[in-house]
């Protein structure tokens, strides 16, 4: 008998199953492997059984802490990588001259850096041209998932992706801080002593940023209130500025917002008032975080967004965060 030669298993490994060689790499797990397919898990043990005879190795072994990935599987995760990139690439060129480029452009962004982003958008020169429409949505723990999946198109983060598909541009630096309380508030005349020691005698509500507040012992607010041994008093946790807004106008709470689009949405109820933090106690809030970053994500194969498209989205997120002042670090 004959033995088959590594070329030979190859042939006979079909896209599917290299694609779940790529999921099991990214979520070193069976069963969100299976989830992500939508198939039973016992089709995915079949297919690492077809990889591990093609490529003669392991590639995941289970540990209690998840897959553990070979030294091969390392090796192969780039270039197999390379194989589902190029397969979009194809699917969009074969698609180029259809509907393809009519379709809707979904944007996952932070909703506090996104005030009149669409409105402004459509002013592009290079919108009808390129798209029918664009939806944004607040961003989601999924959003990169999404983003490779074609579920969305760019996806606005303070985190950069470290995926293989995704291309990381950084947008914008944030650094300002705002207090924002009802207009009525107690705290606007208790000038004789730091606004931030004010802060932490009211109840606040945490505006919350995905992978840079949304947990809240990483929050600088709370890590400010430990530094002086003080309690924070929670009151709510959402991203959601129109329930921030009732929560303001209803009650003594207060809250810190570091975008201005999130003050300019606010404030236009004129019973809400908002105050930037001075830069000195800012440095105080901020001493154990960084300031934040905003980096506007793409699948690398994308071609539906035009340069022209993605530095406008990129400028607007920009004047979101910081006011129409601020330079856009984006380059075309």
């Amino acid at each position: 008998m004959i033995n088959a030669t590594t070329q030979d298993k190859l042939q006979h490994l079909d896209y599917m199953t290299l694609l779940v060689f790529l999921r099991l790499y990214e979520f070193k797990s069976g069963k969100l492997t299976a989830e992500a397919f939508n198939v039973p898990q016992s089709k995915i043990s079949r297919c690492l059984s077809r990889l591990r005879d093609a490529f003669d190795d392991p590639l995941f072994v289970k540990k209690v802490a998840g897959l553990e990935i070979s030294d091969k599987a390392q090796r192969l995760y780039p270039i197999i990588k390379k194989i589902e990139i190029n397969h979009l690439d194809l699917a969009q060129e074969i698609d180029k001259n259809n509907d393809k480029l009519d379709n809707k452009v979904v944007i996952h962004a932070p909703s506090g850096f996104t005030n009149g982003l669409l409105r402004n958008l459509y002013q592009c020169s290079c919108m009808s041209a390129c798209v029918k429409s664009a939806v944004l949505q607040d961003n989601g723990p999924n959003d990169e998932e999404m983003l490779l999946n074609s579920q969305c198109d760019v996806v606005i983060s303070c985190q950069a992706s470290s995926h293989v598909g995704i291309h990381n541009q950084k947008i914008c630096e944030v650094r300002d801080t705002f207090i924002v309380a009802r207009d009525e508030h107690p705290i606007w005349n208790e000038i004789y002593k730091p606004i931030l020691d004010r802060v932490l005698n009211y109840p606040v509500i945490l505006t919350e940023v995905l992978h840079f507040n949304s947990d809240i012992e990483a929050t600088p607010l709370k890590q400010f209130a430990d530094s002086r041994k003080r309690e924070l008093d929670v009151a709510a946790k959402t991203n959601n500025l129109n329930e921030i807004s009732d929560f303001l106008i209803g009650t003594d709470a207060i809250t810190l917002v570091v975008s201005q689009g999130a003050v300019d949405h606010l404030t236009q109820n004129e019973a809400i008032r908002a105050q930037m933090i001075p830069k000195t106690e800012r440095a105080e809030l901020m001493r154990n975080k960084p300031n934040m970053n905003l980096y506007m994500q793409t699948r690398k194969s994308e071609r539906k967004l035009t340069d022209c498209v993605k530095h406008k989205i990129a400028q607007l997120v920009t004047q979101g965060a910081n006011g129409s002042d601020e330079a856009c670090l984006f380059e075309k």
